[in-house]
């Protein structure tokens, strides 16, 4: 008798145990689920800022539009 209640509070210490890490599992996945939109959000706003970059850089390698050589001029 002595044997059979030390295996089920054996069992029901395990069966705490597992609770307590599905509990735990629930919370990584939330907070993995929320870090890979912010690595998402971050990636598109680094093509955003690339892009003005590329754009930056083509308009600088224009010539001055006539109106901002009549500015100079002036």
């Amino acid at each position: 008798m002595r044997r059979r209640g030390r295996l089920s509070d054996r069992i029901e210490h395990l069966e705490g145990f597992q609770k307590q890490l599905l509990v735990e599992l629930d919370v990584l996945q939330r907070e993995e689920a929320y870090l890979s939109l912010k690595v998402r959000q971050a990636r598109e706003q680094v093509r955003y800022y690339e892009g003005l970059l590329a754009l930056f850089r083509r308009d600088l390698g224009r010539p001055p539009g006539l109106s901002q050589l009549v500015r100079r001029m002036g």
